[in-house]
């Protein structure tokens, strides 16, 4: 017993005294961004238009769900329903501005993973014009601060704020036609939460939640400015040129 007290001891006060920094590269490669074939992608960036068939247009929206394979401090989004709702309020201007007649959450069960045929067939089936594409990535960098010189007296591994918990939600979409191949446009956004509190009790995945709702908040906001922006005339000196 006293071996198991003594290991804890240590594992508690120098498991991880350093902030090891979030590894973005590694989020964006586990990220759908990295399935969108390179031409696509860049079409996409340098098109930036967003989808103009006949009205009514209407949007279905997925949310990816898929395994990931064991990686250091990187999570895949586990979509609650609270989430897709969070999201789908987010992008209620799109319908209230005339931008979009209907936005929908998409849940097939012929989909699995990250198959964008499959998921555009899907949406079509529902009579889908376009469909919004979500996948979310997330990672906690947890380290000690000083007070974690308390955690040597066993009680201060339950009381002492000498643990910190930082964590970055990254969120990718794709908008695709929902009849054709064509994507339309691809978002990047993230959300960042930190906590701080003893190493017993603090739980990475509050921070973690705290920051996927801090990322749907941004993601939300930058979609509904890009699909003002695409709809808002270009000066005449512009179109002129």
């Amino acid at each position: 017993m006293t071996l198991y007290w003594t290991a804890l001891l240590i594992l508690l006060a120098g498991g991880c005294a350093g902030s090891a920094e979030f590894d973005r590269t590694a989020m964006r490669a586990t990220l759908g961004i990295a399935e969108i074939p390179v031409a696509q992608h860049a079409s996409a960036i340098a098109q930036a238009d967003m989808p103009n068939p006949a009205p009514p247009l209407r949007l279905a929206l997925y949310f990816v769900e898929r395994d990931l394979p064991i990686q250091h401090n990187i999570r895949l989004a586990k979509w609650t329903d609270k989430d897709k709702d969070a999201l789908l309020k987010r992008l209620a201007p799109l319908q209230h501005e005339g931008l979009v007649a209907d936005t929908f959450l998409l849940a097939d069960s012929t989909i699995h993973g990250y198959d964008v045929s499959k998921i555009r067939q899907a949406a079509a089936r529902y009579d889908a014009d376009a469909v919004l594409i979500v996948e979310g990535v997330g990672s906690v960098d947890r380290y000690n601060n000083g007070y974690a010189a308390w955690y040597v007296t066993l009680i201060g591994a339950y009381v002492a704020p000498g643990t910190v918990s930082d964590a970055l939600f990254m969120i990718h979409s794709s908008l695709w036609d929902a009849r054709t191949e064509r994507l339309y446009a691809t978002q990047t956004a993230e959300g960042r939460s930190t906590l701080t509190g003893s190493a017993v009790l603090l739980e990475d995945g509050q921070v973690l939640a705290q920051a996927k709702t801090a990322a749907l908040a941004e993601f939300g906001k930058r979609t509904v400015d890009e699909w003002r922006r695409s709809r808002t005339p270009a000066p005449a000196s512009d179109r002129l040129r």
